[in-house]
């Protein structure tokens, strides 16, 4: 299975989408309408550890990359252990990415504890020390600047080794810009390009994020490839409404 960055050099659009619904049998419809990866949104959505955990194993048995955007730093350590392949961390400034790389990369970019019979390692086949070799690669670091203080940070955020993706939250933006709500405002547009723009430029990768209209914007801008769309909440019930709609014009 190709891991998040791998997918993020392919010549081709790299779409995902949020699951909230905590039930692993999402996952199978994730995979089975063709979406390259899936992110777990446990920032807004109460997913207890044992979910978590079927999520994470039901996502590895698809060979089907699994990110969780997390409410705590310290779940890391039991979510990369146990098989997800990246961690969100929401609101992110330098202190919060720094602490993120300590514990998800093992030395010498960070500290991630040493645990020799993880299931991660089993699950992907390989010897402890091959293993070792290959997990900074293969577990994906996300970080999302949402506000005044991700700006200020960013630089220093982006001159982290381990750092691998960096994604925006354009309603949280609004918030902290001062025209709340107005996701799509001049100004949130403007704070969006300066991060795609020294996101690029620090050599990392742009991670956005949208509904299907303005996932296909995204996907026009030059460089940037990986985009997560809509969430299978609002999928179903769209899905739902289309049939209502179509039949009720009939009668």
């Amino acid at each position: 299975m190709k891991n998040l960055k791998e997918f993020a050099k392919l010549e081709k659009p790299v779409v995902g989408t949020w699951v909230s619904l905590t039930d692993p049998g999402v996952i199978e419809f994730v995979k089975w309408a063709g979406f390259d990866f899936v992110c777990l949104d446990n920032e807004y959505f109460p997913f207890d550890p044992n979910m978590m955990g079927q999520m994470i194993r039901t996502a590895n048995n698809l060979e089907i990359p699994l990110i969780i955007r997390i409410s705590r730093m310290e779940d890391i350590s039991t979510l990369i252990n146990f098989g997800t392949d990246g961690i969100m961390i929401p609101d992110c400034t330098f202190e919060r990415a720094k602490d993120a790389v300590e514990r998800i990369k093992y030395a010498p970019i960070g500290m991630r504890s040493m645990f020799a019979t993880s299931r991660s390692m089993r699950v992907s086949g390989l010897g402890f020390k091959e293993y070792h070799k290959q997990a900074n690669d293969h577990v994906t670091l996300l970080v999302q600047i949402e506000g005044k203080r991700g700006m200020e940070d960013l630089d220093k955020i982006l001159s982290l080794d381990g750092v691998d993706m960096v994604c925006t939250g354009r309603y949280d933006i609004s918030q902290s810009l001062g025209v709340p709500c107005e996701a799509n405002h001049p100004m949130v547009d403007e704070f969006e390009d300066i991060v795609i723009k020294k996101t690029i430029d620090a050599g990392k990768i742009p991670f956005l994020g949208g509904n299907e209209k303005e996932a296909q914007d995204i996907l026009s801008r030059q460089n940037v490839r990986m985009v997560i769309v809509s969430r299978d909440t609002a999928i179903l019930t769209s899905g739902f409404a289309s049939i209502v709609t179509n039949l009720t014009k009939r009668s």
